[in-house]
């Protein structure tokens, strides 16, 4: 049995379970409508159950609400529900920095004010599924809220969908900034242009995002070409030596020598197919 501590509206309620001291949020059509601080209600819930932890990354879980219309929530319940669908098994604990974040996106429309993201490419074609909810989001957004709001924030939204996957949002950045540096790295030393559109980029860019993983996962891998590589691809071998160094440098982290001979394939593979299309 749960007691409701606050009615947001007609289909929001945050309840106190006692027992377990479980603070939640609920979410269902008219879920609220007609109730009263204080009254009992009985599990099981209807709609979708949220539990609410006393912080976040903003301040105090009851701060960010006195400030965030239930609409932001209840649009953020709905992307959640699609990833879910996508997506299977998610941390459905992402419901309240992802509302807070659409929640200032308004706000700064309504200011005239944007944020850049660089990165919104690179975002977009590292995660495709969370970005494509992420573009349901936007829809949702619109409708519901009469904004538009632009690419570089459907990009933060979709590292908010991502990190209901596990990492979180700045470790996702991350990954994006790093596989970012790498290629525009590859482009300079190489003296090329890649086309972001291209197949050689998206696998250069897959083996990036795999070879962070393995490294956050402590993986290894198990076939060694590093000195084919070495002896074949010189260059390129060079160019992929510069790069796990950078990437050492901003992780802190050594990374196997073995990864170098995989990424100069890579490099090689992306200069071959620039250079056919020159």
């Amino acid at each position: 049995m749960a007691k409701i501590i606050r009615i947001l509206n007609h289909n929001a309620i945050i309840v106190h379970e006692a027992v377990n001291n479980h603070v939640l949020l609920l979410l269902d059509k008219g879920i609220g409508f007609g109730r009263k601080i204080n009254e009992q209600i009985d599990p099981p819930y209807s709609g979708k159950v949220y539990e609410l932890q006393k912080e976040t990354s903003r301040g105090s879980t009851k701060e960010v609400f006195r400030h965030l219309e239930p609409v932001y929530l209840e649009i953020s319940s709905e992307i959640l529900t699609l990833a879910e669908e996508q997506f299977q098994d998610i941390d459905r604990n992402v419901l309240l920095p992802l509302a807070d974040h659409i929640a200032f996106a308004i706000t700064r429309i309504k200011n005239g004010l944007n944020i850049a993201n660089p990165f919104v490419n690179d975002i977009r074609l590292l995660y495709p599924k969370e970005h494509e909810i992420a573009m349901q989001g936007k829809n949702m957004i619109r409708e519901r809220c009469g904004y538009e709001i632009n690419d570089d924030e459907v990009g933060y939204i979709t590292l908010h969908i991502h990190s209901a996957m596990g990492e979180q949002v700045d470790a996702g950045m991350m990954v994006a900034v790093i596989i970012n540096e790498s290629i525009r790295q590859v482009e300079e030393e190489c003296n090329l242009s890649i086309d972001v559109n291209s197949l050689s980029y998206s696998r250069l860019l897959a083996h990036m995002k795999y070879l962070l993983a393995r490294l956050r996962k402590g993986e290894e891998l198990t076939l060694d070409i590093e000195a084919y590589a070495q002896n074949s691809f010189p260059y390129s071998y060079q160019v992929a030596q510069h790069i796990i160094a950078r990437i050492e440098r901003t992780l802190h982290q050594s990374i196997p020598k073995v990864e170098t001979g995989y990424l100069a394939i890579h490099i090689e593979r992306v200069c071959m197919s620039e250079q056919k299309q020159v």
